[in-house]
């Protein structure tokens, strides 16, 4: 049998054991307890911030080669890290350069746009005024506007640039040609002061021969038989001298008035006057094909003559550019005299224009015809009259004997006295296929050297202010354009 005092001691130590696991077990549920809510929260706190992020971010978003652009880029603002705040601040650098200011890229999008919208109505305005003529691209965004405006508005600079240049040409084509006018009229000037030179010292001449005239009349008086006989054979001499004298004096008066006249006339330019003025007027038509106008033989009309036909409102056109073939005198009608009366000729139409008809009162017009005017013609160059691209000699003596044949005089060269000139077909210098072709190198040459000519003639007719026409433009104002094709 145990001991009393061993059993004892044997239950204390077991309940104190039993007591400390009881107070460890508590302990130990406590802390559970503790840290079970505190996780509880933690986790309650971290579902409301991946809540909250959801809102600033996808999932996923991290891995997205835009954020990692953002937060890579070059532009980004010092101090910032994070792509939000990045983000943020390149929003507001966007803003300002669109010009809203702080407000973020949707205020700057909305600006954006409309500021397309008012530019694409501004524009669209001033291209139905018909001020432009640009459209921005559909769809536009604003950087590719932009680039749009610029590129117009560099070309509105190379426009106004050229402008610009083709002014001053102009004005310095003008100024070369006021000039030039200007030599004309001193070389004019200058004519007729050597003119007026000649007469007086032919004045000059004709007084010395008369008062030697009358001394030797008082000599004769005072001498004998013998000193009266050479006294008058020196006076038959003195007095062809005398007449001699008189003679030059009076072609000198006519080569002052001649180029007094063409110094009027070249200042006061009444050669489109002469051109516009009408030969007759249709007086009856027939029929279509036969008209009656009203000049004849004692108008020297001949058969043959014949005469462009114009509207009796709106009258014989003028000169123009004499040798373009823009804006051609062509008039409603070309007709040709096939019998003359004494103050009327019957007509056949040559050619009739489309939807014109003829009336009475309408004008006519032969530049070369004129019965009371002969006019001076210098006729230059070779023509093609029948269009065929050959000019020929054989057609210039046809205009030659046409404008003989009407009444014209034909000069060998144009000076102060020539009305008119008559250009054939500028010569066209071919260009060399064989640089080492020796025979075409002559002919170009001589080519060349004609071109030089035809081109002295228009500048010599300019200088001296005479009026000058192509082929065309000639055959029209002699109503002759479509029978010269026949």
């Amino acid at each position: 049998m145990p001991a009393v005092g061993s059993n004892q001691s044997s239950r204390s130590g077991l309940i104190t054991a039993v007591i400390v696991s009881v107070t460890l077990a508590v302990v130990m549920i406590v802390v559970a307890v503790y840290y079970g809510q505190a996780a509880s929260k933690a986790e309650a706190a971290l579902a409301t911030r991946v809540a909250d992020d959801r809102t600033l971010y996808s999932e996923g978003a991290a891995a997205d080669p835009r954020v990692q652009n953002i937060v890579n880029s070059q532009n980004k603002p010092e101090g910032l890290t994070s792509a939000l705040d990045i983000a943020l601040a390149q929003s507001d650098q966007l803003a300002r350069l669109v010009g809203t200011g702080a407000g973020g890229a949707d205020k700057a999008n909305i600006q954006a746009k409309q500021s397309l919208a008012d530019a694409g109505k501004t524009i669209g305005d001033l291209n139905s005024q018909k001020l432009i003529n640009f459209t921005l691209p559909p769809n536009a965004g604003l950087t590719s506007a932009v680039q749009s405006l610029a590129g117009y508005i560099a070309q509105l600079a190379q426009d106004k640039k050229s402008s610009d240049d083709n002014l001053a040409a102009e004005r310095k084509s003008k100024q070369d040609l006021i000039a030039s006018d200007k030599a004309a009229m001193d070389e004019k000037d200058k004519q007729i002061a050597d003119a007026n030179g000649k007469s007086a010292a032919a004045d000059a001449k004709v007084a010395e021969l008369q008062a030697s005239i009358q001394n030797n009349m008082a000599s004769v008086t005072q001498t004998g038989t013998e000193k009266l006989k050479q006294a008058q054979d020196a006076n038959t001499l003195l007095t062809n001298q005398l007449q001699a004298a008189n003679k030059k004096a009076t072609a000198n008066d006519s080569l002052i008035a001649s180029l007094k006249n063409k110094l009027h006339q070249a200042r006061l330019d009444p050669n489109e006057a002469v051109i516009q003025q009408a030969d007759g007027t249709l007086v009856r038509v027939a029929d279509a094909n036969t008209v009656y106008i009203s000049i004849g033989s004692q108008q020297s009309v001949t058969k043959g003559l014949t005469f462009e036909v114009y509207d009796k409102n709106k009258g014989i056109p003028p000169l123009g550019n004499g040798m373009s073939d823009s804006n051609m005198p062509v008039g409603k009608a070309s007709i040709e005299v096939y019998e003359v009366g004494p103050n009327s000729s019957a007509c056949r139409v040559i050619r009739l224009g489309t939807g014109e008809q003829l009336v009475v009162g309408d004008l006519i017009s032969n530049l070369v015809f004129d019965p009371n005017t002969k006019y001076n013609f210098v006729v230059y160059g070779d023509f093609d009259l029948t269009g065929s691209g050959s000019p020929s000699a054989n057609d210039t003596e046809v205009v030659k004997r046409l404008i003989a044949q009407w009444g014209g005089k034909l000069q060998d060269h144009i000076d102060v006295n020539t009305d008119f000139v008559v250009m054939g077909i500028e010569p066209e210098v071919p260009t060399l296929s064989d640089p080492n072709d020796a025979a075409a190198i002559v002919r170009q040459q001589a080519i060349k050297q004609r071109a030089a000519k035809y081109d002295a003639q228009i500048t010599e007719a300019d200088r001296l202010n005479v009026p000058i026409m192509n082929q065309n433009r000639f055959l029209y104002f002699i109503g002759y354009y479509d029978q010269a094709k026949r």
